[in-house]
């Protein structure tokens, strides 16, 4: 990686933290720059104004839980996995991403304005997942994908808000995917 990139990555770490912390409105180039310890000629060589920078952070973040979304679907084959352990695997990518950077996820998921478009379209995109996973015989037919994709934003969007480590968030990822397969009434 060169210097270049390290400082962009820099700026886009601190402009994260920043806007996570004041919000757009209240966060200055200057805050951002006095922070990553850059001057503001700097800021502008990778980004065009602070709108520039906040909007790359929005869209690298919802483009990773997109693909998680999109890599999340279950095939015929389960890749030789059983279908349980595919699941408890997505689940578990999907948190580690909402907790990877809290400041971006704090943007992303709950600050940004269009965050409530991003939750609908990734609640659409496990919804044609899961229908496509219906029509392999995987999941029951008698489950509307919708309310099974919003179940599951609402179960995601909560526990986001908490910071569980690796072993919690295993352990998490255990119960919302049994909770999910199985449900809670006794068998």
């Amino acid at each position: 990686m060169t210097k270049g990139e390290r400082t962009r990555l820099q700026l886009l770490e601190v402009a994260a933290a920043e806007f996570a912390e004041r919000g757009f409105q209240l966060t200055r180039i200057s805050d951002i720059v006095a922070r990553a310890g850059v001057t503001q000629p700097v800021f502008y060589q990778y980004f065009a104004s602070k709108q520039a920078a906040y909007d790359e952070l929005v869209g690298m973040f919802a483009q990773r839980l997109r693909t998680e979304v999109c890599q999340a679907r279950l095939d015929d084959d389960l890749q030789g996995l059983p279908q349980d352990v595919r699941i408890r695997r997505g689940v578990c990518n999907w948190l580690a991403i909402l907790q990877e950077d809290p400041n971006l996820t704090r943007i992303g998921f709950f600050q940004v304005d269009a965050a409530e478009t991003l939750k609908d379209e990734l609640v659409t995109m496990i919804a044609e997942n899961v229908r496509i996973e219906q029509r392999a015989g995987l999941f029951r037919q008698d489950i509307p994908p919708e309310w099974l994709a919003h179940a599951f934003m609402g179960v995601i969007e909560r526990f986001t808000r908490q910071t569980p480590n690796e072993q919690q968030r295993e352990a998490l990822a255990d119960f919302i995917t049994t909770m999910f397969l199985e449900g809670v009434r006794q068998r």
